[in-house]
């Protein structure tokens, strides 16, 4: 899907503090052979103990609307994507009060840790779709209780806690949206669902138990899919894109994804040297790296950003942008680690 006129126009990340990542477990015992934990390269992980998932992605959707200068009555749309928010029943609703306006719509998109790309890409139709809208909100959070998701570290990854959010604006913003390609695999549908006679909050389903090892195959060919398709698309070539922001679900599992690609690079290439810090935070991931990313002062009009995101389900979203003014370094979310 190639995009006019829609660009962003101010990013936004709410990160709470920083705790060093517990390294368990070590190995497989009576081995040398390191953990995927380890090898999966993650050193710390933003956890929250004060604010829950939704309250995160409204002190980041403020900071988003400070930087894009949009005030809330501007706002057509709020799109909100979660994950198993256990503390609001219908967090778009919150959001919309706080930081919406009179006339603010607001809907929830799921798709688990595509939620973020996916979120941008209802936004950018909504845009598309109503002419006389001037801004939508793409607001995301996540936090992950360690009773409920202590076990991910098992399956080679730490759960990061954080909110971001992104202003899309017709035209006035800094970064044009020039195309994004979607692609799934239903096939792979039954690794998320309940098996039959498992209930409560405690259940795992068959991809918590067994990660994304035994798919990988058609996980990257999917992947590589959906970058060819918007890279095509778009008339551009792996080697004209500058930066690379994949979801943070470690250098292992990216090295693979990424391995055969057009684009030739692995996980250290990417923002994932960021996202280590913070743990994997589902929806937020893309938005959080675009966030670091622009505010780093190291962009330069002309250059190309490539979104490469996924999440269990399953389903992919690549995102082509395009920076039309130079980025003015400015500080990020508070807690976010330094580098």
């Amino acid at each position: 899907m190639l995009w006019q006129d829609i660009t962003i126009a101010g990013t936004g990340a709410w990160v709470p503090p920083i705790r060093p990542a517990e390294q368990e477990p070590q190995g497989v015992p009576g081995t040398r052979q390191p953990s995927t934990l380890a090898l999966n390269g993650f050193t710390s992980a933003a956890v929250s103990t004060d604010n829950t998932a939704t309250q995160m992605a409204a002190r980041a959707g403020l900071r988003a609307l400070r930087h894009a200068d949009v005030p809330s009555a501007d706002l057509s749309l709020l799109v909100h994507a979660g994950f198993q928010d256990g503390d609001h029943y219908t967090p778009v609703a919150y959001l919309t009060r706080v930081l919406g306006g009179k006339n603010t719509a607001g809907i929830e998109v799921g798709a688990a840790s595509d939620g973020g790309a996916a979120a941008l890409v209802t936004a950018a139709e909504h845009l598309t779709a109503r002419p006389a809208a001037q801004a939508a909100l793409v607001t995301t959070g996540a936090r992950f209780p360690d009773e409920r998701w202590g076990y991910s570290r098992e399956l080679g990854y730490i759960a990061g806690d954080a909110g971001a959010a992104a202003v899309l604006t017709r035209g006035t913003g800094f970064a044009r949206l020039v195309a994004t390609a979607h692609v799934t695999e239903p096939q792979l549908e039954a690794q998320t669902r309940a098996r039959e006679g498992h209930t409560g909050a405690a259940r795992r389903f068959p991809v918590e138990e067994t990660g994304f090892m035994p798919h990988i195959e058609v996980l990257q060919r999917a992947t590589h899919r959906c970058i060819r398709t918007v890279l095509d698309e778009a008339a551009v070539k792996p080697a004209d894109i500058s930066h690379v922001v994949p979801i943070a679900i470690g250098s292992v599992v990216l090295d693979l994804l990424l391995s055969g690609s057009p684009l030739g690079l692995r996980a250290d290439d990417t923002t994932w040297t960021y996202g280590r810090h913070l743990g994997h935070a589902g929806p937020s991931d893309v938005l959080l790296a675009l966030d670091r990313t622009f505010r780093s002062g190291a962009l330069r009009a002309g250059d190309r950003v490539l979104v490469v995101s996924f999440g269990v389900g399953f389903r992919w979203t690549t995102a082509l942008i395009e920076i039309t003014r130079d980025s003015v370094g400015a500080a990020s979310a508070g807690g976010s680690p330094t580098e």
